[in-house]
């Protein structure tokens, strides 16, 4: 895909990950003699779902005309946060947890071997404190 042009390497949202490569990824790298177990990171990842939603010029034409482009994206993860936020809450109030997830694209889904366009992209956290402006993909910490 050419993206314009305007970067080397840009294939739209990234990585392209199966469920099995999460997962092989997200094993545990090591166990304490305790049984604690230390888990990998989330693998790092590109996203335009906001500027498609706030800035559409700034995406480059070859996604802009893709039939998956939605500058709705934004809008429908902040609303995803909204509801794991809602379960989280409901499953571990007051334990003094902080949750953080990312979506990645599934490798394998006829969506990604086009231009995909995207707008969909998201990692986010749970809900800020109440003096700390919400920034998507910001962790924040959370205080009882």
């Amino acid at each position: 895909m050419s993206h314009d042009g305007l970067e080397d390497n840009h294939d739209g949202l990234e990585p392209k990950l199966t469920a099995i490569e999460l997962k092989e990824e997200r094993t545990v790298i090591f166990a304490g003699a305790d049984g604690r177990e230390y888990q990998a990171e989330l693998p790092g990842s590109w996203s335009n779902a906001k500027v498609a939603a706030t800035a559409v010029e700034k995406v480059c034409h070859e996604c802009r005309d893709s039939p998956h482009f939605d500058m709705e994206g934004h809008g429908t993860n902040r609303e995803l946060a909204r509801r794991i936020n809602e379960a989280f809450e409901e499953l571990k109030p007051g334990k003094g947890f902080v949750l953080a997830w990312r979506l990645y694209a599934e490798k394998d889904h006829p969506r990604w071997k086009v231009a995909d366009g995207c707008g969909c992209g998201c990692g986010c956290h749970s809900t800020p404190t109440p003096d700390t402006p919400e920034e998507p993909g910001r962790l924040n910490a959370r205080r009882p």
